[in-house]
């Protein structure tokens, strides 16, 4: 299946060379998400939005990307996922003004969240069915990828456990810790599932998301 990589504003992941860029079928950049990609020397496949944020829109423009008009329905993170066919991952976005938080979550309700999520402080997997080994103590937390409903989540090897427990906007598991170096966790919708940003820099193991 096709996998996107997307750059959007808000701030970003220092590093992401731990990426495997070779899976990625197609690079997009949203306005001010080229800046970040060029940082890193990439260089991206498309670049959309209206560049009121990039502070290299000559350099976009001389590309040939042609910016859209300020005045427009859609944001350019939608604009981006719709560039964008199966699943993506997503860089930017934190850290940033709050109206343009709550917008990324519409985004993602409307259409659907990323696989794997980078801003400055987090790194975050959406799934229903995760499962890793990791150091004992680690912080987790999750909560709905859609803000509007409610999860029935259970999991293992945390230190406070849930059973088929409601997890919604008024019940977000915060700060939970890795009790015993192996975590599961089962969800009836997909989570968003939040560590700290050091974590590919530790011995944790992916072993289903």
């Amino acid at each position: 299946m096709d996998r996107s990589l997307i750059f959007i504003g808000g701030k970003g992941p220092e590093d992401i060379s731990f990426l495997e860029l070779d899976i990625y079928s197609k690079i997009i950049c949203a306005d001010s998400g080229y800046d970040k990609a060029r940082a890193f020397d990439i260089t991206p496949d498309v670049v959309i939005g209206d560049m009121d944020s990039t502070h290299l829109r000559s350099e976009i423009v001389e590309k040939g990307f042609i910016p859209c008009s300020h005045d427009k329905d859609d944001s350019d993170f939608t604009l981006a996922l719709k560039e964008c066919e199966g699943d993506y991952d997503l860089v930017g976005g934190g850290e940033g003004r709050l109206d343009h938080l709550i917008s990324i979550f519409s985004t993602f309700k409307a259409f659907r969240p990323p696989k794997l999520w980078l801003t400055r402080e987090d790194v975050i997997f959406s799934s229903m069915h995760f499962k890793a080994k990791m150091e004992r103590d680690y912080p987790i937390s999750f909560f709905p990828a859609d803000l509007s409903s409610l999860a029935r989540v259970s999991t293992k090897g945390l230190v406070w456990d849930l059973d088929e427990h409601e997890v919604s906007l008024s019940f977000i598991s915060l700060s939970n810790r890795v009790k015993d170096g192996r975590v599961e966790i089962d969800s009836s919708i997909p989570l968003l599932i939040r560590f700290p940003m050091d974590f590919f820099s530790t011995e944790a193991k992916i072993e289903s998301c």
